[in-house]
């Protein structure tokens, strides 16, 4: 004790720092003989009281050996001065790169190609691994710490960890929402016991250190940050029911966090778990707590990409969190917009686009990159469409295969077993025995985009002749690849009692899908007078039709309104706006309809429509409500199409009136906000409404 305060003790009598804390400028706590900061940072043993840390050795002329007084003190010239204080620096400069480098791993390379440097470069003559093949340069070779920090310190960084763990003080409620959507939602991509492995494994962890109830344990900071920044090794003889002890436990890794987290939310928002929020008490817990999953899941993305190499979980969470953010923000906002470009920069780092590359992983693993890889295309085509930009994932830089048709069980489960329900299989890939699967909904809507990324190579086109006849060609190939599908997985056009509503949900949904390609196509060619036009029309109606069916479904499993209002924004609001133009230019011109469009079966479904948009606004989980995303869409499609209807219905001569193309060109402008176009030819009054065009709900998309 009487050294400890010898040592710690500056001559004024105040406790003096370690020397970590003292060159890095922080506070010290000045605990003996290691300090609690430098504990939690990670560098206890370069903590140490230095006992005279100013002090320079003494000049002492080889004379005066003998001499007991000591050397005079010389006074330091300006320039002496100032070689001291920049021998300081660098001394800071050099203490700091060590005490937070950024350890080799953590840049590590990830996914190279053919034309990279590493392909290029001479290899190793005991190399046996294809010059095509060449993935990465190997960080055994450099440095295990680079030579600069962390763009955020340390401390930095324990603090938004801590805010993460912070949200699992709600974790019965997280676990329950998660398991919910697994057991429910038919539109997933990670098989369903992957995600519900991981939430019920993080039930030891939150547990052991009371998150429930307490602020999270400074060590479990630094265990999941240390664990978040080590390359995840998957063994090629990794069992499927085994991958959770990856992310859990003692493993417990910041990608599963924002995972699950972001996938809570979205159960919030699609009305699981609504008795918990049905108190008036509760009743603005809901939107704080799923704003408060957006912001821990969005940190998790933001810690993971500075410090974990990018593995198959982090292209998870990224996925999750779009998804979240598209519901919240809207696809038409600039987060929804950079969230799809980090999944996408996320995928081609992994490597995930080459399955070549992805041949040494489990089968379940090969399954699942399959099933994200082709959901990430599917939402990067939906999303090129809505705002009319390039696409950002094409089908030419990829040689991924469609997953094949097997349900998340028998994925993840025994080999032997995969391998028997492989064989199972018919010729394409699809399952025999006529279910309903999720790998089915990905699969076909995957062969339904890549007919979306050949039409909007012609977005922005002249269409001539040659275009005209490729996109007949395209639309003659889209008719017939629907033909192949197997018959249980073709919408007939009503609902069916004996099939499940849930499955009926998503029959619709590929449905419109596959026919919106048409649907681009016959606007595409537009050039006459819309009411001549029996195509755009009949595959209009289609697409309406279709779209109010699905309001028809009654399902108890989940609430179905929220993935309603968002089918119609994609698929109705579109087909609607054609044919409330069409009427709207039959009623000017007295031009009566071809034989197969019915004008009366026209206005009857529009009617429907607004009576939909109108009853948005007073259902809580339409996402349409007022204050939500979609309401002013909803509010102001309703009121065009209402105007429409009245006008049309008006019994007053109507002077006949030839407009010009002009007055009723619908143009290419589609694209910049598809199922909009409509409303350009309608002559109604401005208004200042702040809209989102993009915002709809994601449980089917």
């Amino acid at each position: 004790m009487l050294n400890r305060t010898r040592n710690s003790n500056r001559r004024n009598g105040k406790p003096a720092s370690c020397e970590p804390c003292r060159l890095n400028k922080t506070k010290c706590d000045h605990t003996f003989p290691k300090c609690n900061r430098c504990e939690q940072r990670g560098i206890a043993d370069k903590c140490f009281y230095h006992p005279a840390p100013l002090t320079k050795p003494r000049e002492v002329g080889s004379n005066d050996d003998t001499e007991t007084r000591p050397a005079k003190r010389r006074r330091a010239s300006k320039r002496a001065t100032e070689e001291v204080a920049y021998s300081a620096s660098s001394l800071i400069a050099l203490n700091d790169k060590f005490t937070d480098a950024v350890a080799a791993e953590t840049y590590q390379p990830g996914y190279l190609g053919p034309t990279s440097y590493a392909a290029i470069l001479p290899r190793d003559d005991d190399s046996t691994v294809p010059l095509d093949r060449e993935a990465s340069v190997s960080s055994d070779l450099s440095d295990r710490e680079l030579s600069h920090q962390y763009p955020l310190t340390k401390s930095m960084r324990m603090q938004m960890a801590t805010e993460v763990l912070r949200s699992f003080r709600y974790y019965p409620l997280i676990r329950s929402l998660v398991i919910g959507y697994c057991n429910t939602c038919q539109a997933g991509v990670v098989p369903t016991p992957l995600e519900v492995d991981i939430v019920e494994a993080i039930a030891s962890t939150v547990d052991k250190f009371n998150l429930t109830n307490s602020s999270p344990d400074p060590r479990l900071v630094s265990v999941v940050l240390e664990n978040s920044g080590k390359s995840l090794d998957i063994r090629p003889d990794l069992r499927g029911r085994d991958f959770y002890k990856l992310f859990t436990g003692d493993n417990l890794r910041i990608e599963a966090l924002g995972w699950i987290l972001a996938t809570a939310g979205r159960s919030i928002l699609f009305g699981f778990a609504i008795e918990q929020f049905r108190d008036p008490v509760n009743r603005s817990l809901k939107p704080r707590m799923t704003d408060e999953f957006l912001r821990s899941s969005t940190v998790c993305l933001m810690l993971s990409s500075l410090i974990s190499p990018v593995n198959d979980a982090t292209i998870w969470m990224f996925y999750e969190n779009y998804l979240l953010t598209l519901m919240i923000c809207g696809s038409s906002g600039p987060p929804a917009w950079r969230r799809l470009g980090e999944l996408e920069t996320q995928i081609y780092a992994l490597g995930m686009h080459k399955e070549s590359s992805s041949l040494r992983l489990p089968a379940f693993m090969l399954e699942t990159r399959r099933r994200v890889f082709c959901s990430s295309y599917n939402q990067d085509k939906t999303s090129s469409t809505f705002l009319g930009r390039p696409i950002r994932m094409s089908k030419r830089h990829t040689d991924i295969k469609l997953p094949l048709d097997l349900s998340d069980s028998e994925i993840v489960g025994d080999e032997a077993a995969l391998q028997l329900a492989i064989q199972s299989l018919d010729e394409e890939g699809w399952n025999k025995q006529g279910r309903y699967l999720r790998a089915s909904w990905i699969r076909l809507r995957y062969m339904s985009f890549q007919y979306r990324e050949e039409i909007l190579d012609f977005a922005l086109q002249k269409i001539d002749e040659d275009v005209e006849r490729q996109l007949k060609d395209i639309s003659r190939r889209i008719r017939l690849s629907w033909e192949k599908v197997p018959s249980h997985l073709r919408w007939p056009g009503y609902w069916d009692a004996i099939v499940p509503p849930s499955i009926c949900v998503m029959l619709i949904v590929v449905h419109l899908t596959h026919f919106y390609n048409e649907f681009m196509i016959q606007k595409l060619l537009d050039h006459g007078l819309l009411t001549a036009n029996a195509p755009l029309l009949r595959v209009s109606m289609d697409l309406l039709s279709n779209t109010l069916a699905l309001g028809a479904i009654p399902d108890r499993s989940y609430d179905i309104y929220r993935d309603f209002v968002g089918v119609v924004l994609l698929f109705g609001i579109p087909s609607a706006s054609v044919l409330a133009t069409a009427l709207k230019e039959q009623h000017h011109t007295g031009e009566s309809f071809p034989p197969t469009i019915s004008r009366a079966e026209i206005i009857r479904m529009l009617s429907v429509l607004i009576s939909h948009l109108e009853t948005a606004a007073q259902i809580d989980t339409s996402g349409a409500r007022k204050g939500e995303a979609n309401y002013d869409i909803c509010r102001k499609a309703a009121k065009m199409f209402t105007k429409v209807i009245d006008a049309v219905l008006d019994n007053k001569p109507q002077a006949t009136i030839t407009p010009t193309s002009s007055d009723l060109e619908l143009g290419l402008n589609f694209f910049n906000a598809p199922g909009l176009d409509g409303f350009e030819a309608m002559e109604f009054a401005p208004t200042d409404d702040g809209i989102d065009w993009g915002a709809f709900a994601q449980w089917t998309i």
